[in-house]
């Protein structure tokens, strides 16, 4: 397989760079990029072949569904996910923030692997918003082997991984701060995982105000 291609860059990258990260990624291609808790691999949401690779650069057995990046709540929408007045109210008073809101779909997609529910982020750093829109929805989960540690630098990231990918950001060593999960398929929403905790409790407060 070609050497995968590499990007460097500390905060956001050019324009040029941008279009290149995002035509390797509308040509069905697996990218390594760092979002705004950790390296992940990164296609297509709604290639099936792309989403195929990327398990098994994980080394699934089976199949998981993948959380998809978005560059706003109206192109989730347009992924295929419901939301009611009172949810995406509620969603874009908090996003971008290290939020995945768990959401029902109209219909499973490729990142989905048939499940009618979705995780859905709208990232903090600019660049992969900008990045989104000129892809459409991410799919998106960490870079290692079902079961390890993920990776907070490229560095650190499997070689057998990084040889069957085809591009490569490298943007430095991450925090690695983990996003809070809440279902909101669910009523009333259910917090699944405990990110950083001040924004955690913020978060519930704002839920409970407006839901």
């Amino acid at each position: 397989m070609p050497t995968p291609k590499c990007w460097r860059f500390e905060r956001s990258p050019s324009r040029t760079t941008l279009e290149e990260i995002a035509c390797a990624i509308r040509d069905g291609g697996v990218v390594i990029l760092p979002t705004d808790t950790l390296y992940g691999l990164h296609a297509d949401a709604r290639n099936a072949g792309a989403i195929a690779r990327i398990q098994a650069c994980k080394g699934r057995e089976g199949t998981k569904p993948l959380l998809v990046l978005c560059s706003s709540c109206r192109q989730a929408r347009e992924l295929g996910v419901s939301m009611s007045p009172a949810t995406e109210a509620a969603l874009d008073a908090i996003w971008p923030a290290p939020l995945t809101a768990v959401l029902p779909l109209r219909e499973p997609v490729a990142a989905s692997a048939g499940a009618t529910t979705i995780g859905v982020r709208i990232p903090t750093v600019n660049w992969i918003r900008e990045l989104a829109e000129l892809t459409g929805p991410i799919a998106s989960t960490s870079v290692n082997y079902a079961g390890e540690p993920p990776a907070f630098g490229v560095e650190f990231v499997p070689p057998e991984i990084v040889d069957a990918v085809d591009g490569i950001v490298d943007s430095g060593t991450l925090e690695g701060k983990p996003s809070t999960i809440v279902d909101f398929s669910t009523s009333p929403p259910t917090i699944l995982r405990q990110g950083v905790f001040n924004f955690s409790q913020e978060l519930w407060k704002t839920m409970r105000k407006s839901l």
